[in-house]
């Protein structure tokens, strides 16, 4: 993560975070493609390039959308080379100015996917957007799997090292534990797919220096409720009451952790260890957070249950931590494409503002809203490399 303080860094953050979290929608509005301008074309010259692998003999636009903003540039791209079948696509656009791209395959257009330093290419075949890495072979994710000890039966974990890990660097690994291990790396994790975590992260990893590992800690069984809930007061779902999360808070942190720190070639400083999950996972990794600044640099709050409590709860909660360690930075996300992400959205919303009444730093906190996006592993894997780059300024 290698933090360098800059201070335009700091002026950059701080009017983004102004921006995103009064609520306004960084992807903007929604416009159909006969709205767009004609498309132009583009060069190496024009910034970062956008792989695309689609069907073959297809025209292939991409249409970017600039941040904070509602306006749509759309330009041709190129087959670079046929694959057995499908075809490879190429197009350039300028990341400092563009951090959303849809991509029109024929008469069909991809949602809203991230665009950054540290995208390569999105496969976008019928019913599939997933992140790849060009010139890299697409392989299943691979993993370790180990189980601990809980609540008097067995929790496993599955952690994830990129295919040219290399136990013995100096260069060590930054290490980012996430919730849900069952619905991460499997393409038939659930109907929608998984995060595709691995696929992401390789893709940073090829458009940059850092090294990471990610570790899956599984949540199911009937049990995911009980163990993503902390218990800060009374809920506002009384179904959700006397939730046990700062037991899994304390398996996270004292097993899980120690194990990889003393099996895995890992920073284990709080600036390169983050933790990140979504929906009960989301409330979760940022409860963890809270409680342990002296151990995670970031986190990543995706669709966060934060309505489970009420503002007082949050504000009476975060007034008894101590972060005298440092800040974690917080990166939170919300949809409000169907129900359940609207109800969520309420709580994401209001976030920054409870954290605000303890003097938490803005600067360390960036709030992302897709006016689109539903309550699923597609949109957590469509905006997972935003939370990579957040992580890994």
């Amino acid at each position: 993560m290698k933090h360098i303080a800059c201070l335009l860094l700091a002026l950059v953050l701080t009017a983004l975070t102004l921006a995103a979290c009064s609520g306004s929608d960084k992807s903007g509005s929604e416009k159909s493609a006969s709205e767009k301008p004609a498309a132009s074309k583009t060069d190496k010259s024009d910034g970062h390039p956008l792989y695309i692998r689609a069907e073959k003999d297809e025209t292939v636009i991409a249409n970017f959308f600039p941040k904070n903003g509602d306006a749509v540039a759309s330009f041709e791209t190129e087959k670079l080379k046929d694959e057995d079948e499908s075809a490879i696509y190429v197009c350039y656009a300028d990341t400092s100015v563009y951090d959303r791209v849809t991509v029109t395959i024929g008469e069909r257009e991809s949602d809203r996917l991230a665009f950054n330093d540290y995208t390569s290419g999105w496969e976008l075949s019928p019913g599939r957007e997933l992140p790849f890495t060009y010139g890299k072979e697409s392989t299943m994710p691979q993993f370790d799997r180990k189980e601990f000890p809980y609540q008097e039966r067995n929790k496993g974990i599955e952690i994830w090292t990129p295919a040219d890990y290399d136990p013995k660097s100096p260069e060590k690994y930054s290490v980012i534990y996430m919730t849900d291990a069952q619905n991460l790396y499997h393409p038939n994790a659930t109907s929608t797919g998984s995060w595709a975590v691995a696929e992401s992260a390789e893709a940073m990893m090829s458009q940059s220096d850092n090294k990471v590992i990610i570790v899956g800690i599984e949540n199911m069984d009937g049990w995911r409720d009980d163990e993503l809930t902390p218990n800060l007061g009374a809920p506002t779902d009384e179904s959700y009451a006397d939730g046990h999360g700062e037991y899994f808070c304390d398996f996270v942190v004292n097993t899980v952790m120690p194990y990889i720190e003393e099996n895995y070639n890992v920073y284990t400083d709080r600036d390169h260890t983050a933790v990140c999950g979504s929906s009960s996972g989301g409330i979760e990794s940022f409860y963890i957070a809270m409680e342990h600044p002296e151990k995670f640099g970031t986190v990543g709050a995706l669709s966060p249950a934060f309505d489970l409590f009420d503002n007082d709860t949050w504000k009476a909660y975060l007034e008894t931590k101590d972060f005298s360690a440092g800040y974690p930075r917080i990166y939170l996300y919300c949809g409000r494409g169907d129900d359940l992400e609207k109800v969520l959205y309420a709580g994401f919303e209001s976030m920054p503002d409870n954290l605000a009444s303890i003097a938490y730093p803005a600067e360390n906190i960036t709030c992302d809203a897709y006016e689109k996006a539903v309550h699923n592993e597609l949109y957590w894997r469509i905006v997972f490399p935003d939370f990579l780059r957040y992580l890994f300024p």
